[in-house]
C-alpha cells in the first residue's frame, strides 16, 4: 500500500525513476567516458577540482528536482481538489 510505503520511508522518488530514452543512456555513458578521460588526461589536483564541481552540479540539480517535484505534486492536489469541488458543485446542483 502507498500509504504504508511512503510512512515507513521506501518510497525515493528521485532514486526509483531513471528515464528509459536510448538518448539518456547514449548520454549517461558518454559522461562516464568524457570522465575516464579527463582522469587520463588532469592531474590529481585538477582531477579533484572537477569532481568538486561534478558534487556541487549534483547537489544544485538534486535541489531543482526537489523543488519541481513539490511544485508538481502540489499542482496535482490543487487540481484533485478543484476537479472535486466542481463535481460536488455540479451534483449538488442536480
Amino acid at each position: 500500500m502507498v500509504l504504508d510505503d511512503l510512512y515507513c520511508g521506501n518510497i525515493y522518488p528521485a532514486e526509483q525513476v531513471v528515464p528509459h530514452e536510448k538518448e539518456y543512456r547514449k548520454l549517461h555513458r558518454h559522461t562516464g567516458e568524457l570522465l575516464t578521460e579527463l582522469e587520463e588526461k588532469l592531474s590529481k589536483e585538477q582531477m579533484k577540482l572537477v569532481n568538486q564541481f561534478h558534487t556541487h552540479i549534483i547537489d544544485v540539480h538534486c535541489m531543482e528536482l526537489e523543488a519541481q517535484f513539490q511544485y508538481g505534486f502540489s499542482l496535482g492536489m490543487m487540481l484533485m481538489k478543484e476537479v472535486y469541488e466542481l463535481l460536488k458543485h455540479h451534483h449538488n446542483s442536480d
